[in-house]
């Protein structure tokens, strides 16, 4: 069969990321039998449609497959949602073509029946593709029914059916990510070539779907030297300026990381490496020592949280003392590191959510030869089904039962004044250029003046390791708070009480009925 696999994610800027999911899909596919083509549309703007076309035209596929990474940016301060775009490619192959439209990737696993039904395409492939979308293929070359394949969703006489996945061990055939993408693009923005060494996810964290419908709670781990090995191909091949490790969480186990990295060590070439997940347990200087040996320059870092009471809400299997020991480790190192901090979850009041950022002003100020950190505070933590923080928000009412997760349903604890916790923000960024805000997401469009500027001074990607001297810069001239909305407080209140509102009108007997109001409200008016 003919099958044309589309990257639809289309967010070109500083955080671009090849599409590494659909490379695995697309190999298997091929080493099936099957003729495949990739159409990456992440840099065509305004010409996706046409570049759609075009593909249509000239493959003629008997199945299109659309890859989709993520519903929306998870973003309160700055929403951005991605299926519109979604919504009209698929449109454009039903005008040019009766090849069923199957959707895949880690945004349509979140929420698989919204997505499906949203989008209007045939069926869903949720978690490993690489097995279920062939046995889907399978079915459609053979005239089966689809109903039934472990992973694959459809809409039956109006009612979704999910035949829940199997999650396989991963041995899938590596894939040649430069093979199937142009590679330039991504790297002239700063951009990695991805590797993954492991699936699934041990942890429960009440946000999470790592877990549950994107790849399982069992850890299926590769050998450690299949994973080198893979990396050493795409370096001979496609000399790659940064390798990226993109699992969940990169350093647990830490055994696997410690083979990963000592393999990498006895290899006689050389390459600069980055983790796009990594927290803070095992971060010793032990560790740390190994990971620049093995040529680690920058990772990201996901604590959510400074705050033990947060940390304990968030279910995150560490304490306030063990991110300190990790911050402090790191002290004593040349490391450009990424922080991501969740605020606004269950249980977080003003204190938690200031241990958080005086843990941002003590630890990560920049001192000489000590790491580079970025600090991303998100406000309000996004609500996926299947999480227990959706499970919560459903019991206290701060959702509807009917809730349609496709419009970006947030949690934000009422024990918070949304101005308060603003203003707390705002405060601890104008003394701190090492954090970034959620609507600091609004300088991404000039990603490509940043990057031409970090190519012509030699800087070597990723290139958010600069934010911090932005930020100083813009502090100086009094431009940090530019690309703040205006009436953002007002703004996220009046999202959250159409939220609870909405719960009050579907509100059954014996349920109570949801009250999200701001701290302090009479405080609120008054500023």
């Amino acid at each position: 069969m003919r099958v044309l696999l589309v990257n639809t994610n289309r967010k070109a800027d500083l955080m671009t990321a090849p599409p590494i999911g659909l490379c695995y899909v697309a190999t298997a596919t091929q080493s099936a039998g099957h003729e495949v083509r990739v159409l990456d549309l992440c840099f065509a703007g305004r010409h996706a449609a046409k570049n759609l076309r075009a593909s249509i035209s000239s493959f003629a596929p008997d199945v299109v497959g659309l890859s989709v990474r993520n519903v929306d940016n998870a973003n309160m301060l700055r929403p951005v949602s991605y299926l519109p775009g979604v919504r009209e490619l698929v449109a454009e192959v039903r005008r040019l073509s009766a090849a069923p439209v199957v959707l895949g990737g880690s945004g349509a696993s979140l929420m698989p029946e919204a997505v499906l039904r949203h989008v209007g395409a045939d069926a869903v492939v949720v978690s490993d593709g690489e097995v279920s979308f062939l046995r889907l293929l399978d079915a459609l070359a053979s005239g089966k029914s689809w109903a039934g394949i472990p992973g694959v969703g459809l809409i039956q006489k109006a009612r979704f059916h999910l035949t829940p996945p199997d999650f396989p061990p991963f041995r899938f055939e590596a894939p040649d990510v430069g093979h199937w993408v142009d590679m330039e693009p991504y790297e002239r923005l700063g951009g990695s070539y991805n590797v993954q060494s492991k699936r699934g996810c041990p942890y429960r964290c009440i946000y999470c779907t790592y877990n549950s419908s994107l790849e399982g709670h069992r850890l299926r781990r590769r050998d450690p030297r299949e994973v080198v090995d893979e990396i050493e191909e795409a370096v001979l091949k496609h000399r790659p300026r940064t390798v990226e490790f993109v699992d969940s969480v990169f350093n647990d186990p830490p055994d696997h990381m410690r083979a990963i990295l000592e393999e990498i060590v006895r290899r006689p070439w050389k390459a600069d490496f980055t983790a796009m997940g990594v927290q803070p347990l095992h971060l010793d200087r032990e560790m740390l020592d190994l990971m620049w040996q093995a040529g680690f320059r920058s990772f990201m870092i996901t604590p959510e949280s400074a705050s033990d009471t947060m940390l304990s809400s968030y279910r995150k299997g560490f304490c306030r003392d063990q991110v300190i020991q990790a911050a402090e480790a790191l002290a004593h190192t040349r490391f450009s590191v990424w922080w991501c901090f969740l605020l606004g979850g269950p249980g977080e009041t003003h204190t938690t959510l200031q241990e958080t950022l005086d843990f941002c002003r003590q630890y990560l100020r920049l001192k000489r030869g000590s790491a580079r950190h970025v600090a991303q505070l998100f406000f309000g933590v996004r609500l996926y089904p299947s999480t227990d923080l959706w499970r919560s928000a459903l019991r206290e009412g701060i959702i509807a039962p009917e809730a349609d997760p496709i419009q970006s349903l947030w949690y934000v604890s009422p024990e918070l004044n949304v101005r308060h916790a603003l203003d707390q923000m705002e405060a601890a960024a104008a003394v701190c250029p090492e954090i970034m805000l959620g609507y600091d997401e609004g300088y991404l469009l000039f990603s490509n003046l940043a990057a031409g500027l970090c190519r012509l001074l030699r800087e070597p990607p990723p290139y958010w390791r600069l934010v911090r001297y932005l930020n100083a810069y813009a502090l100086k001239l009094g431009l940090r708070f530019t690309v703040r909305p205006k009436d953002l407080a007002q703004r996220i209140e009046n999202i959250l009480r159409r939220q609870t509102q909405t719960s009050r009108r579907s509100v059954q007997p014996g349920r109570a009925p949801g009250s999200w109001v701001p701290r302090n409200q009479e405080a609120t008016r008054g500023t």
